[in-house]
């Protein structure tokens, strides 16, 4: 009966990543951010991803993730290993010239597709969590949407963003950094 129940869990587990990544992909291929995750690029678009909740602060927070709630601004990009348009992501984050306020969250739907996901992308050097079945990140913060990205203030969410170019979301996010930090 264990076994059973244990088997079950890990298909609802899998079933959700699954879930996860293709309303990522259904959203940006529909004309969701203006074309942005459609094959070719996009218009690079950022824009509020809904059902987020913003003003929280997660009871527990991923080893890998341990210094996000000490950043004074910190952005967590959440990706999956079953979406198209995360692997374009995480191709553009090594190209950035500046990854210290970054970190990364592999939603997956089991461990070892999410320590190769790392690996091939080389964000090993990024702090980072693997998270299958996208349970942390969905639990905590009611995010079910890939790519996206999670901008926390001491370890409060203060917004959730869908985007496809790094360098678009940078420009979004990091004018915020400089005033949020003057206040």
């Amino acid at each position: 009966m264990t076994y059973l129940f244990g088997f079950g869990l890990l298909v609802l587990a899998g079933a959700m990543v699954v879930l996860f990544a293709m309303l990522g992909e259904l959203y940006a291929r529909t004309g969701g951010m203006e074309g942005a995750g459609a094959p070719g690029g996009g218009s690079g678009a950022v824009r509020l991803l809904d059902g987020a909740r913003v003003g929280s602060q997660p009871d527990g927070w991923p080893i890998g993730l341990a210094e996000v709630p000490a950043s004074d601004l910190r952005v967590v990009l959440v990706l999956s290993t079953a979406c198209d348009s995360c692997e374009q992501v995480a191709g553009q984050i090594n190209d950035l010239p500046d990854l210290r306020d970054f970190a990364v969250l592999v939603s997956t739907i089991d461990q070892d597709r999410g320590v190769d996901f790392v690996t091939r992308h080389e964000l090993s050097g990024l702090p980072h969590h693997i998270d299958v079945g996208g349970e942390w990140v969905a639990g905590e913060l009611g995010v079910m949407t890939s790519p996206s990205a999670l901008v926390f203030r001491h370890g409060r969410l203060v917004s959730a963003l869908l985007f496809t170019d790094l360098a678009a979301l940078s420009a979004a996010v990091f004018p915020v950094k400089e005033a949020v930090g003057n206040e």
